[in-house]
């Protein structure tokens, strides 16, 4: 079968790659490395793959293509990547906009609220010890096992398969070795002299849009360095809902998602080892603290019971994993600990965040929000914690807004209506390129002060944008999107307050975790509807807390076991089947503190 060829322009990159005929321009994109956001699964009804062709014959638009161009008269000479198939050779710009961004993005001050808290126990998941083992020791399991637990003081101790084959390869009688043992229970492997300076565990937040690591060293308990990619299962969808469709559209989409998540994990691991001058075979230990859905494409394992009624994850807790059977490239003995998933969406980027936060012991009543794609929440009450998840959607990381962006350089993170206009301040102090997360938030709540906006979503006096700065601004469409991820948490929180029969004015606290950081004020929070009007000092930025999380439980034994005790303390809430969800929902539109005060009991 003769291939076509095909030259692909993107920004000042010129990439020839090759298609078979019939293929879609967007998996070619995705081969070529550069995958585009397909925030309709590639079913062609979005709109937003827009490409370019610059030359070459094509086929006839699709009847998606056709319906899209009629109700919205796209540009002459465009056309859906994920609907174009390739059957002669092309030539296409891709708009910079639409390509997943592979920029490794440095972390270093971005969550100052994600600071670890201090440690009650210094416990690494992973320790390697010096030993002298006689001939006698080396010659049998058992007697090896018996050597290594009355030497180091450990209670219980197996040997895993790969450290079963060592004692023979080990050496000679009183030489000295390095056993590498795993949460004090499992000896990973057995080393040839000494090598307990070289032991790394990573932290791994594997988001549905933006994956973040930290790299640690486990023997002083410091972080070396950390940062963040885009997750490249983007490219067959923006949300779990359009992934786990396509999981289970056809054999094979659940490893492909499963290979998009380890491309962007091997991306951020070999950048974070150059940061640190390290190597990954140093890396004895992974810390995963993802959603529910992400933890089950990265173990591979079907999410279809994610996509229906009751909405059930196959597992919560999971026995620790191989890092070499999940397809990590690491240290060949390294492990992969899972925080647990809590119940539906609910997973273990929320169990991470309350260990690292120390929700479940604090005495009251607290709330905890983490915005995301897959805005998750938590209310503890006394002894009771509910959860619940909401379809918050990428709004608040700045995908599928118009001028929208993650909070890369350049990206605005904070304005304030002052004399007529929007001031604002970029990350970086670089020149506006688009709104990140705090960013959209603030323009709401300055625009309902500034009477550009009125509480139903509407812009005022007949304008159809609110303008930001030169060349950006916010048009109704994105005005509404932004209402609806709003609207999503807001009741998700109102609601699951009446489940435990509380109100917003009873609680002790509210934790905010996730995009903002630290960058959003929280007078804004307030002022545009996503916060009950709190006092300030009840309102607390946990940042990045999964990632924090995950970071804990690399280095304390206790917040593993707290981790582990979490399914059995808490109570899943399906909003969804909550008797009120339409009406809360719909009442959660409008923004501004009127929700709120309607609500007060």
């Amino acid at each position: 079968m003769s291939k076509i060829r095909v030259k692909l322009l993107a920004g000042d990159k010129v990439i020839m790659a090759e298609a078979r005929p019939g293929q879609t321009l967007s998996r070619v994109l995705f081969r070529a490395g550069l995958p585009i956001k397909l925030y309709c699964q590639g079913r062609g009804i979005c709109g937003r793959c827009l490409v370019e062709i610059k030359s070459g014959r094509l086929l006839e638009e699709t009847e998606a293509e056709r319906k899209l161009r009629l109700g919205r008269r796209f540009p002459p000479g465009f056309r859906l990547a994920c609907q174009l198939r390739l059957h002669q050779s092309l030539t296409v710009r891709i708009p910079d906009d639409l390509l997943l961004q592979p920029e490794i993005k440095n972390l270093a001050g971005m969550f100052p609220g994600s600071d670890r808290p201090a440690l009650r126990d210094f416990n690494p998941l992973v320790k390697k010890y010096v030993l002298r083992l006689s001939r006698e020791d080396l010659s049998a399991e058992e007697r090896l096992v018996s050597a290594i637990k009355s030497g180091l003081g450990l209670k219980q101790l197996v040997l895993s398969p790969a450290a079963e084959q060592k004692p023979k390869n080990v050496g000679a009688s009183r030489r000295q070795s390095t056993a590498v043992i795993y949460d004090d229970r499992l000896l990973l492997d057995l080393e040839a002299g000494r090598s307990d300076d070289r032991i790394l565990g990573l932290a791994l937040d594997l988001g549905t849009t933006t994956v973040s690591a930290r790299l640690l060293d486990l023997v002083k308990g410091k972080t070396l360095t950390s940062a963040s990619v885009a997750n490249l299962q983007a490219a067959f969808g923006a949300d779990l809902i359009s992934r786990i469709a396509f999981s289970v559209e056809k054999p094979g989409n659940l490893k492909k998602l499963q290979q998009a998540a380890l491309k962007s994990i091997a991306q951020l691991t070999a950048s974070l080892a150059r940061e640190a001058g390290v190597k990954p075979k140093w890396i004895y230990a992974v810390c995963l603290a993802g959603n529910a859905v992400m933890n089950h494409i990265l173990l591979n394992q079907p999410v279809d019971s994610l996509g229906r009624a009751p909405f059930r994850p196959a597992f919560l807790c999971h026995d620790p994993v191989p890092a070499s059977e999940v397809g990590l490239k690491l240290n060949p003995q390294a492990m992969v600990f899972i925080s647990p998933n809590l119940g539906g969406f609910v997973g273990g980027d929320i169990s991470a965040g309350l260990v690292y936060t120390g929700l479940p012991d604090k005495p009251g009543n607290y709330l905890y929000v983490d915005l995301g794609t897959n805005g998750e929440i938590a209310l503890k009450k006394g002894k009771k914690i509910l959860v619940a998840s909401t379809a918050a959607g990428p709004a608040f990381e700045g995908s599928g807004i118009s001028c929208g962006q993650p909070a890369l350089p350049g990206a605005i993170e904070y304005v304030k209506w002052s004399g007529g206009s929007f001031e604002y301040r970029t990350i970086g102090r670089k020149k506006p390129t688009g709104l990140c997360g705090s960013g959209l938030l603030g323009v709401l709540a300055e625009s309902l002060r500034a009477g550009w906006l009125l509480p139903s979503g509407r812009i005022t006096a007949g304008r159809s944008e609110v303008p930001v700065a030169p060349g950006l601004a916010l048009s109704q469409i994105d005005i509404r999107k932004l209402q609806l991820a709003l609207a999503a948490l807001k009741s998700g929180m109102r609601l699951l307050l009446g489940t435990a029969g509380l109100d917003w004015t009873e609680l002790d606290g509210l934790y905010l975790a996730g995009v903002f950081g630290s960058s959003i004020d929280p007078g804004q929070c307030i002022a545009a509807g996503l916060l009950p009007p709190l006092p300030r000092r009840k309102i607390i930025f946990a940042g990045n807390a999964s990632l924090a999380g995950a970071e804990l439980l690399l280095l304390s034994g206790q917040a593993r076991k707290s981790a582990a005790r979490l399914p059995l303390k808490v109570q899943h809430i399906s909003l969804a089947g909550q008797e009120n969800f339409q009406g809360e929902f719909l009442k959660a539109l409008s923004l501004g503190r009127r929700y709120w005060r309607a609500n007060d009991v």
